[in-house]
């Protein structure tokens, strides 16, 4: 077996699919060389929890076969890629990164999944995440089934949650695009540690059936990949309404057509760096922040500095998440299974310990005050065409470190983004000491066109989300 070379496996999926619709490239090679990196490079990432060979070569045939006869599905045809393992995969384990679910095997494909397949995507892995999605608690990346994913950057440092294997083993070159979700922070988050570009839909884009789920109301999945015009690909096939998954809705308008390109005298909201610590800070992240903004006025963007409608962004963020989680997860809570998950805090907790401080009565004010909060920014997003803020602006802990107070400092864009359902697009801008530093658009929700194809237009004036790391 001849492995493809670098140059390839880096080109990333619209690069990848012209080649192999014009049939220079072949499925199986693709395949092959991607498994082989898999193998070789997923334990020491900590990225991959099950190698899914056999089905990948086995849909790498069926689509070399297809493309033979000139059956052409689309974009995503022959491209392999992996799932965060709280995605359900017919006969393959999916134990969302936690030991209490090691041995669960699924009966049927979540709806993403059907998807994926019916463009002719090649599973090639289920990759690693934090357990349960962060939803009970985690302070260190140990927090996984598998022990800490690592960024391909330095790998004495943590990819991120709780995403962490989809973007380590994108950044790293282990798969053309994956599969995130996202409750709160986790797609962002694993997307600026490890210098990748991931996409949060809209609340209710992707269908949710067959995800593991964590907070009824915050959870979306989303894809991560190394450009913008990668994730409109992944999005355009899979976006749309699912009648097993009642919260899912219309696929954003607008999508097959996302190119690099700035709208003129596009409005653009500007968040700075307030609450972040400044001994956590960067001059060098600053200055990323600054060239980016500059390439957006040098396009003829309209940039005004801004601030969020003044409300209780995180309080009703982490209400929802802590009380739906309970709810979620209440039977292996009361049975006090929580003691095998392998962050440590959860070796000395009690049940009772994990019930949300929140009642119900709150929870209900808590919607009510959430209406309010999507009316405000229904009005903020009438006078601003999106926000560009950094993302994440930190560098990432070391693996066995406790980070609690590496994240101490607001997110009120994250918390507003995820109560109010906002797509948002996160994407490298440069690099300090070696590790990628990233900023986010955010926009109104069904506005992933535009958000993909400013960023597209920034990608095209970049070369971060095309650099490697050194493994």
């Amino acid at each position: 077996m001849s492995l493809l070379p670098d140059d390839v496996l880096f080109s990333g999926v619209a690069a990848l699919s012209e080649q192999l619709r014009t049939r220079q490239l072949s499925p199986v090679a693709l395949t092959e060389s991607f498994l082989a990196r898999l193998q070789r490079l997923g334990p020491r990432l900590g990225a991959v929890i099950t190698l899914t060979a056999d089905r990948a070569l086995e849909q790498a045939r069926a689509a070399e076969a297809e493309l033979a006869r000139g059956a052409w599905r689309g974009p995503l045809h022959g491209i392999p890629y992996g799932l965060k393992d709280l995605v359900d995969t017919r006969g393959i384990p999916t134990t969302w990164g936690a030991r209490p679910f090691a041995g669960r095997v699924p009966a049927e494909d979540a709806t993403v999944v059907t998807r994926l397949d019916a463009a002719g995507a090649v599973l090639c892995a289920k990759l690693s995440m934090i357990e349960l999605a962060g939803g009970l608690g985690y302070h260190t990346g140990q927090a996984s089934l598998i022990g800490p994913c690592r960024t391909p950057w330095d790998l004495t440092r943590w990819a991120g949650g709780s995403s962490s294997g989809s973007a380590s083993a994108v950044a790293a070159g282990l798969v053309p695009f994956a599969i995130g979700s996202e409750t709160w922070g986790s797609i962002t988050c694993p997307a600026a540690f490890c210098g990748v570009t991931g996409l949060r839909p809209t609340y209710g884009v992707l269908s949710r059936f067959g995800a593991m789920p964590l907070s009824f109301t915050l959870d979306k999945l989303g894809p991560m990949a190394r450009s913008a015009v990668d994730c409109a690909l992944v999005l355009s096939a899979l976006a749309g309404e699912d009648p097993r998954d009642p919260s899912s809705i219309q696929a954003p308008p607008a999508l097959p057509r996302v190119r690099p390109e700035l709208t003129p005298g596009l409005r653009v909201a500007v968040l700075g760096f307030d609450g972040v610590p400044a001994a956590l800070l960067s001059a060098g992240t600053v200055a990323a922040f600054e060239r980016l903004k500059g390439l957006l006025r040098e396009g003829g963007a309209l940039l005004e500095p801004a601030t969020l409608p003044a409300l209780p962004w995180e309080p009703l963020a982490q209400l929802f998440l802590e009380a739906e989680a309970a709810s979620v997860f209440e039977e292996m809570i009361r049975s006090g299974r929580t003691r095998e998950l392998a962050d440590a805090s959860h070796r000395t907790r009690r049940p009772e310990d994990y019930l949300p401080r929140a009642t119900s009565t709150d929870y209900v004010r808590a919607m009510r005050v959430r209406g309010e909060a999507t009316r405000a920014m229904a009005a903020f997003f009438e006078r601003h065409d999106l926000v560009l803020a950094p993302n994440l602006p930190v560098a990432p802990p070391l693996v066995e470190e406790n980070f609690d107070a590496a994240f101490d400092f607001p997110d009120p864009l994250g918390a507003a983004g995820n109560v109010c359902g906002l797509p948002a697009l996160a994407l490298p801008m440069g690099f300090v000491d070696g590790l990628p530093v990233s900023a986010q658009l955010v926009g109104p929700p069904l506005a992933e066109a535009r958000l993909l194809s400013t960023g597209a237009w920034l990608q095209q004036r970049s070369d971060y989300h095309l650099l490697r790391p050194p493994l």
